[in-house]
């Protein structure tokens, strides 16, 4: 999932927000750190 997410991120597939992603930390499809990660790039 985290690659799914980082590549949708990267390529523009649509705007992934913050709450998108808080959102897939809480469903446990990635990690804080994952999530840090995505949106350093």
């Amino acid at each position: 999932m985290f690659d799914t997410l980082l590549r949708l991120f990267d390529g523009g597939n649509g705007p992934l927000t913050v709450a998108m992603l808080a959102n897939a930390v809480v469903k446990n499809w990635i990690t804080k750190e994952q999530k840090q990660e995505i949106l350093a790039s």
